[in-house]
């Protein structure tokens, strides 16, 4: 769905010489990503309007996604695999939100954070097909990752002793990363055992 939506646009575009045909799978690639990253948030935004949720929101693309993009992680086989996956993922997110407001105070769950921030320092950045990265940019990725996980934890402080439940959103998108971590981790060596 995606992949033809962007394919056809780029075949106008092409015909009406506005982008040079010898990238066209360049082009193709990135409206591709375009088209699904806005339907998704244009998706995860109406949920959370839906469902009440609008901080959940806010603190997924305030915490979650940022981590996501330098830490690297599962990566689904097609556009439309990824659409299902993280629509379902953000529904699960939602309702463990609601559900357990104030996990920020268990100790399991603060415990499951630690070894996810651990887990996350360890793998981080995920090297793969999909996401190949010279030493300068694994380098680089990881004091990002570093950096995020530093601000937050500041910020958890900050909610535990102000008793602010989006503390637990926190904890659950760095254990939320993790998990897709130690996924990406994992398929990509049974890739490699494969070859």
């Amino acid at each position: 769905m995606f992949h033809n939506l962007a394919d056809d646009i780029v075949f106008l575009l092409i015909k009406n010489k506005k982008i040079d045909i010898h990238k066209r799978d360049i082009y193709v690639y990135g409206i591709e990503i375009l088209l699904l990253n806005s339907s998704l948030l244009i998706i995860f935004l109406i949920l959370s309007v839906l469902l009440n949720s609008l901080k959940i929101f806010g603190m997924y693309l305030l915490f979650f996604i940022p981590l996501r993009i330098f830490t690297g992680g599962f990566h689904a086989k097609t556009s439309e695999q990824c659409f299902v996956l993280s629509i379902l993922m953000y529904c699960l997110s939602v309702y463990t939100a609601n559900s357990f407001p104030c996990w920020f105070r268990n100790v399991e769950f603060c415990f499951c954070g630690v070894i996810a921030v651990i887990i996350i320092i360890v793998f981080s950045p995920l090297i793969n097909v999909n996401n190949p990265l010279n030493i300068n940019q694994q380098k680089r990725n990881k004091t990002i990752v570093i950096l995020l996980l530093l601000f937050d934890f500041v910020f958890f402080i900050v909610c535990f002793f102000l008793n602010l439940e989006i503390g637990t959103y926190v904890v659950m998108f760095v254990i939320l990363d993790a998990i897709l971590l130690i996924i990406g981790k994992i398929v990509s060596i049974l890739e490699n055992n494969q070859i």
